[in-house]
């Protein structure tokens, strides 16, 4: 008999990459149920934020993938809402998302300004 492999992180990626569960599930969590984030607002953005890091001659690639992110576009204010599941309490997690963020911000860096050419 075979068994199905099935994993539940895919499962949750899957379901909430659907702009009105992503919606709801934040709207519940920060808005008390209101609804302030809108299905129709939310855009589809990578989630592969791997780089490269340069340092004095040193290179070094980091691979770093998130499961869900969306953005919402206010005129020219934006925000990026990302999403990640976990099946455990893992006491590391603040730490593993402030290092996704570091890569963000460095991708952001890294194409719009000369200092990391």
């Amino acid at each position: 008999m075979e068994r199905n492999k099935v994993k539940p992180d895919t499962i949750l990626k899957n379901f909430r990459r659907d702009n009105h569960h992503f919606a709801d599930l934040f709207n519940a969590a920060l808005f008390d149920g209101e609804q302030v984030l809108k299905p129709d607002d939310l855009l589809e953005v990578d989630t592969d934020i791997s780089s490269i890091l340069k340092c004095n001659g040193h290179v070094e690639t980091v691979q770093k993938v998130l499961d869900v992110v969306k953005k919402t576009a206010y005129g020219m204010d934006f925000v990026i809402w990302g999403l990640e599941n976990q099946e455990r309490i893992h006491y590391a997690m603040p730490l593993r998302h402030m290092v996704g963020d570091a890569f963000s911000y460095l991708n952001n860096c890294v194409s719009h300004s000369r200092y990391f050419q």
